[in-house]
Order: C-alpha cells, then sequence, then structure tokens
C-alpha cells in the first residue's frame, strides 16, 4: 500500500514539472501527415506544431452538417441553430458556443469518437502513458478571442475554411490589458493597455487538411480566413490530472466564447 502511494505522488511530481514547463520563444515546427511517427519527439520540445497533409476533414463540415437533421436544429446561439447558420447570408463572425454545448455538438458529430483512435494515441511515444491522460474534444464555430491554453496538448483542427490563429507566448499576458480573455491582438489598441507596442505575437493560418498543435500555457485566438464561407472548426484537447484541474480552475473564470 505504501509503495502504491509513493508511486502515485512520484507520477504527480513528475506531472507538475513537467506541466510547469513553457517555451517563451515563437518556434513553429513542421511535420508531414506521414511521419506523424515523430510527433511525440516535436511534442516534447513544447513549441507549436503544425501537423500537414493529413486528408480533407470528414466530420463537421458543411456537406455532413447538411445531411444530418439531428444536427441542423442544434442551437449554437438562443436564436440560432446550426442549420440557420449554415445557409446564412450575412452570418456573425463569432458565435458564443459554451463549452459544454462545444463538447456536446463535437461528441454528436462523431469528433470525440474519431480524435480518441485518430489522434489521442499518436500523442505518445509509449503506450502505457495513454492510461494517465484524457482526450475532450470541442466543436466551434466562427472566431474565438484571446484564451489560454491549459491542457499539455490542445489541437486546432479547421473543417471548413482556413484559420488564421494568432499565439501569445506566457510572457506577453504582462503587456496585456486586464481584461484580456476574447480579445483580438491585433485589436488591442493603447487605450487598453499603454504596453501595447510591447505585445509580440506570431499568427499562423491552418488549412482544413491540416492542424495545429498548441502546448500548454499559450495564449491563442482564432479567425476566419473566408468570412462567405461558414467557418467550423474543432479543437482537441489532451490532458493529464494536473492540467484537468488547471482546466477546471481556468474555465470558473473564464467568459463564454
Amino acid at each position: 500500500m505504501i509503495e502504491i502511494l509513493l508511486i502515485c505522488i512520484l507520477f504527480f511530481g513528475i506531472f507538475v514539472l513537467f506541466y510547469r514547463q513553457a517555451i517563451e520563444e515563437y518556434n513553429i515546427l513542421q511535420i508531414e501527415g506521414s511521419q506523424v511517427a515523430d510527433l511525440p519527439k516535436l511534442l516534447s520540445e513544447q513549441s507549436p506544431v503544425v501537423v500537414r497533409e493529413i486528408g480533407a476533414p470528414k466530420l463537421f463540415t458543411p456537406e455532413t452538417l447538411k445531411g444530418n437533421t439531428r444536427l441542423l436544429t442544434f442551437p449554437v446561439m438562443p436564436s440560432l441553430i446550426l442549420g440557420d447558420y449554415l445557409v446564412m447570408e450575412n452570418r456573425p463572425d463569432s458565435v458564443k458556443i459554451n463549452y459544454k454545448a462545444a463538447a456536446q455538438l463535437a461528441s454528436e458529430a462523431g469528433i470525440q469518437v474519431w480524435a480518441e483512435h485518430t489522434w489521442f494515441p499518436k500523442a505518445f511515444s509509449y503506450q502505457f502513458l495513454q492510461n494517465f491522460h484524457s482526450l475532450t474534444s470541442y466543436a466551434y464555430i466562427g472566431s474565438v478571442g484571446l484564451r489560454k491554453t491549459t491542457a499539455i496538448h490542445t489541437v486546432l483542427y479547421p473543417t471548413s475554411v482556413p484559420l488564421e490563429v494568432t499565439l501569445l507566448t506566457e510572457q506577453q499576458t504582462k503587456f496585456l490589458p486586464k481584461v484580456w480573455r476574447g480579445r483580438f491582438p491585433d485589436q488591442i489598441t493603447i487605450h487598453d493597455t499603454p504596453l501595447v507596442g510591447e505585445i509580440k505575437y506570431i499568427s499562423v493560418k491552418v488549412r482544413p487538411g491540416n492542424m495545429l498543435w498548441i502546448p500548454t500555457h499559450w495564449y491563442y485566438s482564432v479567425k476566419s480566413q473566408d468570412l462567405s464561407q461558414p467557418c467550423l472548426w474543432a479543437s482537441l484537447e489532451i490532458h493529464h490530472p494536473i492540467s484537468r484541474l488547471a482546466t477546471t480552475m481556468e474555465e470558473s473564470i473564464k467568459i463564454d466564447s
């Protein structure tokens, strides 16, 4: 019994140690879909990783959704259902769907099962590590302002149009306005913070068929690069117990977006 307790304490300490590690440099790594066996090695470098050419999306696309009458009635806002959003001429740029609804939509669209079987195992060099981790997926619509990554890996996967993902390291938060959640870095002015000129960020274009893996303790926002089309994308979060606890705490103070 004591041995088991000591092993649990050891794993807890290791998770905390690695969870607090973060890179403050803007270094975007890239890998082809045919090279995903090398993905765990790249993820260990704690820099964002673009995985290219993984195949055209087959879930949560405008085409597949239009053929699913059940999902077309999914409420994405108090006065807007998913089916109406898909056919609107002047659709809103941002749809404020909360985390619970986004997780439900991802589950009903098949993203959760797909991610668990296709990408969750690829994040680990050793299969036994999967036993200490879990995956949660979310389905989003439209642009999303700044939020913090608390999962050990946050994966952004566009399913309809290219996304412009803006990334900030944790070091940049000291220059951000006090209320930064939901804001877009390129829209922050000197009226929001006197240190706006010190904010350094990088933007990455992520096309359907590619995905972006973001380490923990980074900040990101998402914008559609084609406002004439529905903007659909998924977020996959891989957690260990410490990051799951941190996510619960972070979500308790987040503004739903």
